[in-house]
């Protein structure tokens, strides 16, 4: 197998098409471009081949910038394929005019040699040879003026000097066209890569029977883009049996060498795995930020209701739901009862936890815990505050645990009660108290 040679300041591309979402089999190739990229000092290129009219979409454009842009890669030069069919057109006209294509049918065709062979020198792949006798001769423009991907891309490669042509190994039954393409353009081939699929746990191609697939559906779920640029680069790739990687390491790291020849297997619940633990390596206030977006959309908030929330409150929402919660969104969902006005308590789970000495206990507790200073709302103190109070009543934590627990949050399971309490603060923490104390009436 062919080895990667030092490379200073390559140029590379990633070349979507911009006929839907970015899924994560671009995202991944986009990813191993870049980290070359950056890694080798060199330039990082997106271009849109947007030349199939009929698909291309300005939404799916955006789409793509927008996927990029959350995963935290960045380009060095844009260019939409469509604005450049004068240079097309140029290229064509000379291979006309050097007999390499002919017209046939209002179509321009590119005259594929009648014997020898094209050779793939690929990084990844190795050495793949391709009989020109088993090609057969295909249109580089068609009827209507527009040009085909192979050769487009080809043209502007070449004019782009892009110097490693890395992609899926879906494109490779392309690549002798295009090396064809090259050598009638009288230019030096770039070295190629073909990255091999991702499939899914049952081995077939990961497709949208494997559930969301696209990069901006796992930011719509409450995935970091650090553990999703993480996870994807461990898709074929790897550095000994280190798993977790941050982007600094992965641009140092990253080596075509190290990208592996057989098939990558989408594993979600690692990706869950490596999610969880990047919430947990995040500083709280790091999170509260993206937090805020899925509490603005869990609790359908007003811009106003956003701006009054307390950021202090919202630190200790993240730290305290991150623990057993493994995306954002189910973060969010955990810690609704932090941010609603008033719970709407279940009447069974009431019945189940609450009796008369408890409803007492809870509203004496309440009334207890209301003669503490704000600042002396934290889980130390509202512990050893609860634990003297039970004991004065001759009681203990264990008899009023989950009835507290259901008062505050609304559930039989929730955080740590003294955690919760602090997190609550005060006036929620002895409102709510009160409130389910007041619910044996019924």
């Amino acid at each position: 197998m062919q080895k990667e040679t030092d490379v200073e300041n390559p140029r590379v591309r990633f070349a979507p098409s911009p006929t839907g979402h970015l899924h994560v089999g671009g995202a991944r190739t986009a990813l191993f471009n870049w980290l070359f990229a950056r890694g080798n000092q060199g330039e990082f290129i997106l271009r849109i081949e947007d030349t199939d009219r009929s698909r291309s979409t300005e939404e799916s454009v955006q789409g793509i910038k927008d996927s990029l842009h959350w995963l935290g890669l960045d380009w060095d030069e844009y260019y939409r394929q469509t604005k450049r069919k004068d240079l097309h057109q140029k290229k064509a006209t000379e291979l006309l005019e050097e007999e390499k294509a002919y017209k046939s049918e209002g179509a321009l065709w590119f005259k594929v040699p009648q014997s020898g062979q094209v050779k793939v020198e690929d990084v990844i792949m190795g050495d793949v040879v391709y009989e020109c006798e088993e090609l057969k001769d295909f249109v580089i423009r068609r009827s209507d003026g527009t040009f085909t991907y192979n050769f487009a891309c080809v043209v502007d490669d070449v004019e782009m000097e892009i110097s490693h042509v890395m992609r899926g190994d879906d494109h490779l039954n392309n690549t002798p066209k295009q090396i064809l393409i090259y050598r009638a353009l009288g230019v030096h081939l770039p070295r190629f890569a073909h990255f091999p699929m991702i499939l899914g746990e049952d081995q077939t191609r990961l497709s949208k029977r494997h559930g969301a697939t696209s990069v901006l559906s796992f930011r719509r779920r409450g995935f970091l883009p650090e553990a999703l640029m993480n996870f994807l680069a461990r898709l074929g790739w790897s550095h000994g049996d280190q798993e977790i990687f941050d982007k600094e390491e992965l641009i140092d790291l990253f080596s075509l060498e190290q990208v592996g020849s057989a098939p990558a297997i989408f594993d979600e619940e690692k990706l869950t795995w490596l999610n969880h633990s990047w919430l947990k390596r995040r500083e709280p206030g790091e999170l509260v930020p993206q937090f805020k977006e899925f509490l603005k959309e869990e609790l359908d908030l007003s811009e106003g209701e956003m701006e009054r929330l307390d950021e202090k409150r919202l630190e200790k929402a993240c730290q305290l739901s991150r623990e057993r919660n493994k995306t954002l969104r189910d973060m969010v969902q955990a810690s609704r009862f932090i941010f609603q006005t008033d719970l709407d308590y279940d009447k069974e789970l009431v019945q189940k936890h609450l009796d008369g000495e408890k409803s007492s206990l809870l509203a004496d507790l309440g009334e207890k815990l209301g003669e503490l200073e704000e600042e002396g709302f934290e889980p130390g103190r509202l512990e050893e505050e609860t634990r003297a109070f039970l004991a004065e009543r001759g009681s203990g934590l264990g008899q009023i645990a989950q009835a507290c627990r259901l008062a505050l949050t609304g559930r039989e399971v929730s955080p740590g009660l003294f955690q919760t309490m602090a997190v609550l603060g005060k006036e929620k923490t002895v409102r709510r108290l009160e409130a389910m104390a007041g619910k044996v009436k019924f």
